[in-house]
């Protein structure tokens, strides 16, 4: 697996690399197309000398003809140049986007000082700026080759101004290049600022109700004003570096053009070139003004797009260290410690055609391989959240690696989207060429069978709302019940039909006669394929009575495994707390 770069500075390379080709092609176009610019005071000088003054048609016509051409070529060159630096832009970026979606969907978790909201406004807002740099590379390069082309013709018209192209020009850049360092630190903090405004705007959306139920609107809308007007401090600096470099390179700029000027002036007094070179060389000294100007805002720019790919760079080490330390735990487990302290080892989780088996879990010398078979359903229960906490997360990790289709893992916070009850269980929307404004009984979601419905508790949703499987939920599941959302979100994981099912918590919101009647249609639905695995974390009583097999884990001791009226009737202590934990 290639390695993740570390800096902004190889992120940037790795992206040139991979767009290599739509770079060098969009640059080679952009080059011409500004080589051809340079080319036209030059050809106007050509025409006063060669056709205007000796007052030659033909030599005319033919002028105006090459003339022509040469800004046929130049139009040419900017449109395909153009195309191919936007095309690696939008190619690279979407590349970035899927990439940082990629890196925080499979991870296991988001590194502790990341949130849902940062991320999101690193591979939107930080991605699109990076990308940008394709079209600075290829302006950059354009604007050279076309300074370059100027400076030759001017050593070819007058030694002596173009002499002093050729060193005022690069100790301009010097000059201007100086202060992007500045400019990419200032836009690495605004960028910072920003996700740091859209992850208190992510928080506050999470926990609206709550706000608004304990009366805490003002305090939320205080937290996210100075959020925000610090990302528009941050803006407003970078805006101030920015300009103040745009306006140091357009003073070198004019410095620059009016060296020049007296220069040639000079000359022309000495009558050391003709009316035509004058014409030229005065042409080529305002030609000179766009590449410099454009190499000017390209520093500032591009010292956006590195601070952009900084940030990037960090949140994907961060995400694949986070993955890595798990990695490195799993290693340490073959090693066998047999104490929770000496390492902070994780469990392992294999899976077969039969069923999935759990080994190294709980973290203790006392533990124990786990099975689960096809057409079984195993209930775990642990007083020690900390455990519980390790083994859904290996589970999650696990599951992402095979897919969902053979193992999905729905954890206890589920997040349902804007759009109707059946789209949010199948998670497929009808395409645009479904139309339910014209047919109202038309579906915009694939069939959901009844006893998904019913073993879900979906179906008495449903005679509560109109429209049944079409009732639109707004953003979050703000218009339904926390138990309406857990069942839901249980009709989601039980529609998609997984070989190996594991499920958190699916119905602490969900009163206990519903929570009864989820848990004998789940059971029923998952022992109907006698292939289909069911592994559920949770204290219910109405669970664990339905479950084939329920294990333990208490604070000490070993694990207790059997089913959960014979652990009731144990006499011991681990039962004792058992009996403990899941009385209600």
């Amino acid at each position: 697996m290639p390695k993740t770069p570390e800096t902004g500075a190889q992120m940037l390379r790795r992206a040139a690399r991979r767009r290599i080709r739509p770079l060098f092609g969009g640059a080679g176009a952009l080059s011409i197309w500004q080589v051809c610019e340079a080319l036209v005071p030059v050809a106007i000088g050509i025409i006063v000398d060669r056709a205007i003054i000796p007052l030659s048609i033909p030599a005319l016509i033919i002028s105006i003809m090459g003339l022509g051409l040469l800004f046929t070529v130049l139009s040419l060159g900017y449109r395909f140049g153009a195309r191919l630096c936007n095309s690696a832009r939008e190619h690279e970026a979407h590349a970035l986007r899927v990439e940082i979606t990629h890196a925080a969907l499979t991870a296991p978790s988001l590194p502790a000082d990341r949130t849902s909201g940062e991320v999101l406004s690193i591979a939107s807002a930080d991605a699109d700026t990076a990308a940008t740099a394709f079209q600075q590379a290829g302006r950059g390069i354009a604007s050279v080759l076309g300074m370059i082309t100027a400076a030759v013709f001017l050593l070819i018209a007058d030694p002596v101004t173009g002499l002093v192209v050729l060193i005022a020009v690069p100790i301009g850049l010097i000059v201007v290049a100086l202060p992007g360092r500045s400019v990419s630190a200032r836009a690495t903090a605004q960028l910072e600022a920003v996700a740091s405004a859209g992850r208190s705007a992510s928080d506050l959306m999470h926990g609206l109700r709550v706000i608004k139920a304990m009366g805490g609107e003002p305090w939320a809308v205080r937290r996210y004003r100075a959020t925000s007007d610090a990302a528009a401090e941050a803006g407003v600096a970078t805006g101030e570096r920015t300009g103040r470099l745009a306006g140091l390179g357009a003073l070198v700029m004019s410095a620059v053009l009016a060296i020049v000027l007296i220069v040639a002036g000079l000359r022309l007094i000495d009558g050391q070139m003709s009316v035509g070179a004058l014409i030229g060389i005065l042409g080529m000294t305002a030609f000179l003004t766009e590449p410099m100007r454009a190499l000017a805002d390209i520093v500032g720019l591009f010292a956006q797009s590195h601070g952009a790919a900084e940030r990037i760079a960090r949140l994907l080490t961060s995400i694949d260290a986070e993955a890595g330390t798990g990695d490195a735990t799993d290693t340490s487990a073959e090693a066998a410690p047999t104490t929770r302290d000496a390492a902070d080892i994780r469990p392992r989780v294999t899976t077969t055609e039969s069923g999935i088996t759990i080994t190294g879990w709980p973290t203790t010398a006392e533990s124990r391989a786990l099975t689960t078979a096809g057409g079984a359903l195993t209930c775990i229960v642990s007083d020690d959240a900390e455990d519980a906490a390790m083994l859904l997360a290996e589970l999650t990790s696990h599951a992402r690696s095979l897919g969902p289709a053979r193992m999905l893992v729905a954890p206890h916070d589920v997040d349902l989207f804007e759009g109707t009850i059946g789209s949010n269980i199948t998670m497929v929307v009808a395409d645009d060429s479904t139309d339910t404004d014209d047919d109202p009984d038309a579906a915009d979601h694939p069939p959901i069978s009844a006893e998904v419905l019913a073993a879900s508790g979906v179906d008495e949703l449903l005679d509560l709302v109109d429209g049944g499987l079409g009732y639109r939920i707004q953003e979050l599941g703000g218009n339904l019940s926390g138990g309406q959302r857990q069942r839901v979100a249980l009709a989601r994981a039980l529609n998609a039909d997984p070989q190996i099912l594991v499920l958190a918590e699916p119905t602490t919101a969900v009163d206990a006669v519903t929570e009864a009647r989820i848990a004998h249609g789940l059971c029923r639905l998952r022992r109907r394929r006698g292939d289909r695995v069911t592994i559920i974390l949770t204290s219910s009583p109405a669970f664990l009575a339905a479950a084939d097999t329920v294990v333990y884990r208490p604070t000490s001791g070993p694990l207790l495994i059997g089913r959960h009226a014979d652990l009731l009737e144990t006499d011991t202590d681990s039962a004792e707390a058992y009996r403990d934990a899941v009385t209600r």
